[in-house]
């Protein structure tokens, strides 16, 4: 029988609660857990006010070298100092990376307001070179457009899993599918198998 995935002490995680005025995501760190209930830290400084109240809902992510881990939390009660302590889950979600092909190209791509490129591509995310002043940091969820080479644009929600400085300047995002309309998906996997196939015919003739 398959263990039931876990969040490891001292992970970093992303913790989204749903507000009128759109998401609060916040950096946090798992400081402890009973078996009843888990306990979260703020990274850096404490929080501003208090994103979390005793009482709200909110979703945990971790992400692992090998899989996304999501629960969705009830928070129990907010310390002075700013931790959060919310009820154990009854199951912790774990999405497995690189299920798909993955294959380089050059796509154009929006996020948020911001032009990128996408530069590696598979069924349940990408990556993307976006300028220096872009703004978007690792556990961010954004709202995106990917243009493939024809039909139509691509509307996207995806989970930055990872940002840094590009070699060539920029920074480069990496980024898991948080939402993407199935069609839209079977398209994307059909372009990254074509794009495989004509990269693997490509090398043979050299």
């Amino acid at each position: 029988m398959e263990e039931l995935p876990q969040f490891p002490i001292g992970a970093e995680v992303s913790l989204e609660r749903a507000t009128p005025d759109g998401p609060v995501v916040l950096p946090a760190t798992l400081a402890e857990q009973d078996g009843r209930s888990l306990t979260f830290t703020p990274v850096g400084r404490r929080w501003r006010g208090v994103p979390f109240p005793a009482g709200s809902h909110i979703i945990a992510r971790i992400d692992t070298e090998t899989a996304t881990l999501v629960a969705e939390l009830d928070v129990l009660s907010v310390s002075p100092e700013g931790s959060v302590t919310a009820r154990q889950p009854l199951m912790i979600q774990r999405f497995a990376k690189r299920r798909f092909h993955r294959t380089p190209v050059v796509l154009p791509l929006i996020i948020g307001e911001t032009a990128c490129r996408a530069i590696d591509l598979s069924g349940c995310g990408l990556l993307a070179h976006c300028p220096q002043d872009s703004g978007i940091m690792k556990q961010d969820i954004v709202s995106a457009t990917l243009f493939l080479e024809s039909g139509a644009p691509i509307p996207l929600t995806m989970y930055v899993v990872r940002a840094g400085e590009a070699p060539q300047g920029g920074r480069l995002i990496g980024c898991d599918f948080m939402e993407i309309k199935e069609m839209d998906q079977d398209r994307v996997i059909a372009y990254v198998l074509r794009q495989e196939r004509k990269r693997l015919q490509a090398m043979r003739k050299l």
